[in-house]
């Protein structure tokens, strides 16, 4: 029985995502692969562009630190990552429609899972920067070739659905890194 509702969860949790993996999609991938099959790109430019992309992705975990923006959730808040965190994957909006159909589901259960999701930031976060190098720089290259419409679609989707989950990847490190701190003080 609880496989058959880990499966129901799953599907649903899939489903929910789906939508906003389609948005990531046709806001940057889509438009960047237009431009350069269809539109003004020069396909040599995709091919260095995926390359640089390529080396971004070979950079170390520990180089994601360095690019955190600052240890104090505040400055999050501010930029309105906590508001983001709502209307994105798993956020606040997915979980809670999954909870009503299955109320005992959580993502964080016990330190192991928070550890577990504190790595995982780290992996998003590269993944989502590999993409955002990407469509930055065919974001210039459109703007360098005129295609403004191009340009605006790369630039909204690129701040939308990479600048911005990189940001709450970082908030969540943040999270996650509390309370695995205070989980070890009151085990020392």
């Amino acid at each position: 029985m609880t496989q058959i509702v880990d499966k129901q969860l799953e599907k649903l949790k899939f489903r929910l995502n789906l939508v906003l993996i389609a948005l990531l999609c046709s806001t940057t991938l889509a438009p960047c692969v237009i431009f350069y099959v269809r539109g003004l790109g020069e396909v040599k430019w995709m091919i260095l562009f995926v390359a640089i992309s390529y080396l971004i992705s070979r950079l170390p975990m520990r180089i994601y630190d360095r690019f955190q923006i600052s240890a104090d959730l505040k400055i999050y808040k501010k930029l309105l990552v906590d508001k983001f965190k709502r209307l994105s994957t798993n956020g606040d909006l997915i979980n809670r429609s999954i909870r009503k159909k299955y109320p005992k589901h959580r993502n964080v259960t016990n330190i192991e899972t928070i550890r577990e999701k504190l790595n995982e930031t780290y992996t998003i976060e590269k993944s989502h920067t590999v993409l955002f190098v990407f469509c930055l720089l065919t974001n210039i290259y459109a703007l360098l070739t005129e295609s403004f419409v191009t340009a605006t679609i790369l630039f909204v989707g690129n701040i939308l659905f990479n600048y911005y989950p990189n940001l709450l990847q970082q908030y969540n490190r943040i999270r996650y890194k509390r309370v695995i701190e205070k989980f070890s003080s009151v085990l020392s």
